[in-house]
């Protein structure tokens, strides 16, 4: 799903997994908390244009979720969300909790990496990502 009401220059620009279950049901709850439309939301199985405009492959943005800030800088895995969470009530609170814990982010980082690294074994799409890939080479 790509997020096209903003005209503005978004704060963030969101590639993320539409086909994942578990990613879309956060991506929709931090959709309707972005009342101010400050994020763009792009789906990466959808918009492959924008993929390539960002300089990003489908199997990169597929091993880690990628964000860019207003200034065009690209965040990844943890430091992505946190890009993201900025911009949005309630979880713009943990943004500098999170930066200032000793040893948090580290400990999220880990626990980011072992989720991505089996997200589509944890959503029985393993195997379907799989056969796509063997199609592409």
């Amino acid at each position: 799903m790509t997020n096209d009401t903003n005209s503005a220059t978004p704060k963030a620009t969101v590639y993320h997994d539409g086909d994942c279950p578990l990613c879309n049901k956060e991506v929709k709850l931090m959709q309707k908390m972005d009342a101010a439309n400050a994020i763009k939301w792009v789906d990466i199985n959808q918009d492959k244009q924008a993929l390539l405009d960002a300089g990003i492959t489908h199997q990169q943005a597929m091993d880690r979720i990628h964000v860019a800030d207003e200034s065009l800088q690209m965040h990844t895995g943890v430091a992505g969300f946190l890009n993201i969470w900025k911009h949005l009530p309630y979880y713009r609170r943990l943004v500098p909790i999170i930066k200032h814990t000793p040893f948090l982010l580290t400990i999220m980082e880990g626990g980011y990496r072992v989720f991505a690294k089996h997200r589509l074994r944890l959503t029985n799409r393993h195997a379907k990502h799989s056969e796509d890939t063997a199609g592409k080479l």
